[in-house]
């Protein structure tokens, strides 16, 4: 998430319009396009609903406008001293496991305490991050716990997450579509059964499998904290398969010593999150 793709937006909701957004900001209309859509990608939700006419939020681009024309506001500091001190970015990576409503709720808490710094948030699978790590290509990671932990990284645990088999509501004579989230190699993650399903259908994000589910007649496993929303309205529930928990760690490079402070923040947060 960087400051231009959320001046860009703000922008285009403000407008309604990928021409009038490109106007005002004097950018052409692919790259506003190609700038929204790295902005989706890092938050694992589309924001508006391909082709309307104007074009319109999201439900999830409804709930994060809010916190985008906040983010713009700090970011916009945060852009212009980093700018001129010249100050080294802060990169934060969210496990796929961990809720929406988590990450941007740890977000806001990290660009509140980082009003001076270049801030780059974005979600990504497991295996993934723990790459990012290894290479220091990630500063800071709320993810699951490496096997081996390399001397120049530290962690901290944060709880358990628990995963959820939920399904679209029954309907007579239908039959369900089983569904996934894959990882970067195109693996499915969080499936807990022994089923051999051969016919998956699969996704990038977790917030794309459940909109797909709740459409298109699916199920398949995701993180409750992904799907605690459209369980309590009724749009999808649970199936008979007993959900199971992950544990998760805050992982952070050693070189951020001087981060204590944000590192027992975000621990502090995340910890009342798991269980």
């Amino acid at each position: 998430m960087t400051l231009d793709q959320i001046k860009t937006f703000v922008a285009i909701a403000h407008h309604g319009s990928m021409r009038k957004a490109a106007r005002a900001l004097g950018k052409s209309q692919p790259a506003l396009t190609a700038t929204v859509s790295r902005l989706e990608a890092s938050l694992g939700c589309e924001l508006f609903i391909k082709g309307t006419r104007p074009l319109k939020l999201s439900s999830f681009g409804l709930r994060f406008l809010p916190r985008a024309m906040e983010f713009d506001d700090v970011l916009t500091l945060t852009h212009t001293f980093s700018s001129k001190e010249n100050v080294k970015s802060l990169r934060v990576c969210f496990d796929y496991g961990i809720a929406l409503d988590e990450v941007n709720q740890l977000s806001q808490l990290i660009i509140a305490d980082n009003s001076l710094r270049s801030i780059d948030l974005f979600r990504t699978d497991t295996a993934t991050i723990h790459q990012l790590l290894i290479k220091q290509q990630c500063d800071l990671a709320l993810t699951q716990p490496l096997s081996h932990l390399p001397p120049f990284l530290e962690a901290q645990h944060l709880g358990e997450r628990e995963f959820v088999e939920v399904q679209a509501p029954l309907q007579a004579g239908k039959q369900h579509r089983v569904m996934s989230v894959h990882d970067e190699s195109g693996q499915p993650l969080w499936i807990n059964d022994t089923d051999q399903h051969k016919d998956l259908i699969s996704f990038n994000r977790p917030a794309d499998m459940l909109e797909a589910l709740i459409s298109f007649y699916g199920k398949g496993w995701l993180p409750k904290g992904e799907v605690t929303r459209a369980l309590s309205e009724g749009k999808v529930e649970l199936t008979e398969k007993p959900s199971y928990q992950k544990r998760f760690s805050l992982v952070w490079q050693q070189q951020l010593k001087a981060e204590a402070k944000l590192v027992n923040r975000l621990a502090r947060y995340s910890q009342l999150n798991g269980t």
